[in-house]
């Protein structure tokens, strides 16, 4: 099946998301302004995901953002 190298990506990335979000939610409960530091790591965070989405997009002529429905997330 084509799809399987895609669904190990997208399940080990999934992996490393949940990992990198409960270390943030552990330092936060230990130190408030830890805020301050991890905010602008998921904030590059996402927009290196989006710009790469983007440029890949651009160069491939495939909307890859389309793909996604964002009010099937909510």
């Amino acid at each position: 099946m084509q799809g399987q190298g895609v669904d190990n990506h997208l399940n080990q990335a999934l992996i490393h998301l949940e990992a990198a979000l409960n270390e943030s939610i552990r330092s936060v409960l230990e130190n408030q302004d830890a805020k301050k530091e991890i905010a602008p790591k998921w904030e590059h965070f996402l927009a290196q995901f989006f710009g790469m989405a983007k440029e890949k997009g651009k160069k491939s002529r495939i909307n890859l953002l389309s793909w996604i429905s964002f009010a099937k997330i909510r």
